[in-house]
């Protein structure tokens, strides 16, 4: 049985911002299975993370705000910068407290569906969670991996776009603790 390449790399939404960058993949074998199925993934995540941490993952909300963007994000959303919301959360256990990723996400509140928009401003619910219990058809497009030259403490990172409805609706920046990696199959 012959395994296809990665399929990533070939995939772009015709954004110039946009490619899937993450090196030439001497990076990414500086991690474990784990810390590279985390970070290439276009699925969610939390799934994932559960299974891998054996906890329940929650959003610890920090921040959510019209702050403005910088004008590379502002670029790779289709929306006007003045409806773009920055919120900025740790997904976290719900049983330990530990936080296994940092986040910060924007979004345009016109891009998404009404009940995911109220979720999003009112619950603790991971987004990817939010999406898949109201049903929402939606596309990740994986921006760059980050993978810091230092061993330790190691907190890979990743950028993304999710897409409803064939828009950019959400840029999501993931950096995973430590925590994340400290459990083996």
């Amino acid at each position: 049985m012959r395994l296809v390449g990665n399929p990533l790399p070939s995939r772009s939404s015709g954004n110039p911002h946009a490619g899937y960058a993450p090196h030439d993949g001497r990076g990414l074998t500086k991690l474990s299975l784990i810390g590279r199925l985390l970070l290439t993934s276009d699925g969610t995540v939390t799934t994932m993370l559960e299974q891998i941490v054996g906890e329940q993952i929650e959003t610890a909300w920090l921040d959510q705000s019209m702050a403005p963007v910088d004008e590379k994000t502002a670029a790779l959303m289709s929306f006007p910068v003045a409806s773009l919301v920055t919120r900025t959360t740790h997904l976290v256990g719900s049983t330990t407290g530990t936080t296994y990723v940092r986040a910060k996400s924007v979004f345009s509140q016109s891009a998404m569906p009404a009940l995911v928009l109220a979720d999003l401003l009112t619950t603790n619910e991971p987004i990817g969670r939010l999406l898949r219990r109201h049903r929402v058809e939606s596309f990740r497009e994986i921006l760059s991996v980050h993978i810091p030259e230092h061993s330790y403490p190691m907190e890979p990172s990743r950028r993304y776009l999710i897409f409803i409805g064939g828009l950019p609706a959400l840029l999501i920046e993931e950096s995973f603790t430590t925590s994340c990696f400290q459990f083996y199959a």
